[in-house]
């Protein structure tokens, strides 16, 4: 039995026109406060509350620097900054506390092995012959051919 794998895991569903969940959320709202802004300052906080939560709602809702969010990368720096870290120092090795020797030259003391024309051939020929005799026994079909039938 065949099933279906899921291509595109990584992208989020479109809920209102191109629009995901969160970005819907994100500009619900950061309009309801521009409207709550509106509805009981005056004018001029109005623009202020405007010029300051517009960015921000367009950032959290479209931006994504290195492909994660906004909020994620709030989170990111928020755990960073407010966990402990333990730097390490590893000393780097002293030369001096090492004793430099010199490698001794090696003797040639036994003779040298000297290789035949009929050794070479011998070997030649079991190379050429050794995967055709040494086959312990051939399979008509492969074993996993079969499996998604």
């Amino acid at each position: 039995m065949q099933f279906s794998v899921p291509q595109f895991i990584d992208v989020e569903d479109k809920i209102v026109g191109p629009f995901t969940a969160k970005q819907t959320l994100y500009l619900v709202i950061g309009g309801a406060i521009i409207l709550l802004a509106f509805s009981f300052f005056k004018p001029a906080f109005f623009v202020l509350v405007s010029v300051i939560v517009v960015p921000i709602t367009l950032a959290f809702a479209f931006w994504r620097p290195k492909g994660i969010s906004v909020a994620q990368l709030i989170s990111n720096f928020t755990d960073f900054y407010t966990t402990e870290h333990l730097y390490l120092w590893r000393r780097e090795p002293d030369m001096t506390m090492y004793k430099v020797v010199q490698k001794k030259q090696a003797n040639s003391e036994g003779p040298e092995k000297i290789v035949t024309r009929s050794r070479i051939r011998e070997l030649a020929n079991l190379l050429d012959t050794s995967s055709a005799v040494n086959m312990p026994y051939e399979v008509a079909t492969r074993p996993d051919e079969n499996i998604f039938r």
